[in-house]
């Protein structure tokens, strides 16, 4: 029996002719862009283009390092290592004694540290502690405690904006756990129940460890190993003046991250101090005492903004109007932060300021090897193309099946 015919065409019509309405309805309108027709240009590396391109580079990357570097260089700082100022000072006020040289840099210039040899930091700087009654700013309390002072020479004026910060080293604020150690509601103001934030993220420090079962507040590692040192204006002894710095939110703290906080809804009775803030709430958080304001308390908001690297600075006061004069300066020092347990070292740091921050020098250092990179590269395209091996831009005589074979080349 002969196999029937199929009737119809190729593309499954019934007549043999293919028509617009028997299209697949996926298919893609026939537009330039639905079927990639559109026009394209793809640039054309020429030697010139090449070299161009280097030189431009170079001039931007080198000139931009330069002005980075010199910026670095106009920074005018001190700082100066009291970690084993309470070990290591002699006590009482007519005692003092030199600040070992090797706990002390400065960056003055030569002239000044030449016009003023008495006025140098690394030789004149001293250090005592005494014992006094400080009143905790933020609890209210008042308690005695030993006062590292630190006697320094500024040996040239430091024209405003000047910052003072701490500077911590060996202290590792990006461990995983670390970081997570805290309740952000909690911070907020809302009072979270214990239910919630036992086992939370802020385990171990929860609940009161004595047993009491209440909550901490604020909870978390990061707010109980707060540095919690605390500074004075630094104080012109020449003069008897202090050179007034602000520790305000917003002036030492970017203004956005008040909004991360609020005043607790817990009452007094339900929550404790974290361990370590025992300082200033010796008691605990009493009818005596102030609750933490954390909303407008900068150097918390500060602290818990987590540093990348084990060595960090953190900003606690800040001078924007006013330059500071040269001449003796004396910090006191409330010394409560312990350092040597975790072999970390601390200082204290008063710099200027340029258009991109303190002083840093590497920024600029990384931007001129970049462009001595590509000056060198520049070079090294302008003596191949132009000098040792020029030749014209698409000569076919250069293509493969131009050249001689090896056979030809053997019989020649």
């Amino acid at each position: 029996m002969a196999p029937r015919r199929r009737r119809g065409g190729r593309d499954g019509s019934q007549d043999g002719n293919s028509s617009e309405t028997d299209a697949p309805k996926n298919r893609p309108p026939n537009t330039a862009f639905r079927q990639q027709r559109m026009r394209a240009w793809q640039c054309v590396l020429t030697p010139k283009l090449i070299v161009s391109i280097f030189t431009v580079l170079a001039a931007i990357y080198l000139g931009f390092g330069a002005y980075l570097t010199y910026l670095a260089f106009t920074v005018r700082d001190i700082s100066i290592d009291y970690t084993d100022c309470l070990r290591d000072a002699p006590r009482g006020n007519d005692t003092r004694k030199p600040i070992p040289p090797d706990n002390i840099k400065s960056h003055f210039t030569s002239k000044a540290l030449a016009d003023h040899p008495n006025l140098d930091p690394k030789k004149m700087s001293t250090w005592h502690v005494e014992e006094k009654n400080v009143t905790f700013e933020w609890s209210g309390i008042t308690a005695p405690r030993n006062i590292c002072v630190i006697s320094f020479p500024i040996p040239e004026e430091l024209p405003a904006p000047v910052s003072f910060y701490y500077h911590l080293d060996n202290f590792y604020q990006n461990h995983r756990r670390y970081v997570n150690s805290f309740n952000a509601k909690q911070l907020l103001g809302d009072a979270v129940s214990k239910d919630v934030i036992d086992g939370s993220t802020c385990k171990p420090l929860d609940l009161d460890p004595r047993g009491s079962g209440k909550v901490i507040y604020p909870c978390g590692v990061v707010a109980n190993s707060m540095f919690n040192d605390t500074f004075s204006n630094p104080y012109n002894e020449q003069n008897s003046t202090d050179y007034v710095m602000s520790n305000k939110a917003g002036d030492i703290s970017w203004e956005g991250l008040k909004d991360l906080y609020g005043e607790t809804k817990y009452s007094r009775a339900d929550i404790v101090p974290p361990p370590n803030w025992e300082a200033a709430w010796p008691n605990g958080y009493t009818n005596d005492t102030k609750l933490p304001d954390l909303k407008n308390w900068a150097d918390f908001q500060n602290w818990m903004m987590l540093a990348a690297s084990p060595d960090f600075y953190k900003l606690v006061r800040k001078n924007e109007r006013d330059a500071m004069k040269a001449g003796n300066y004396r910090i006191e020092i409330v010394d409560n932060f312990n350092t040597t347990v975790y072999n970390g070292h601390k200082s204290i740091v008063l710099t200027t300021i340029t258009a991109m921050g303190a002083r840093n020098i590497w920024p600029g250092i990384i931007f001129l090897i970049v462009g001595g990179i590509c000056l060198i590269l520049d070079i090294y395209f302008v003596l191949s193309f132009f000098i040792w091996k020029p030749r014209k831009l698409g000569d076919p005589s250069y293509l493969s099946w131009n050249q001689p074979s090896a056979a030809q080349a053997g019989s020649t």
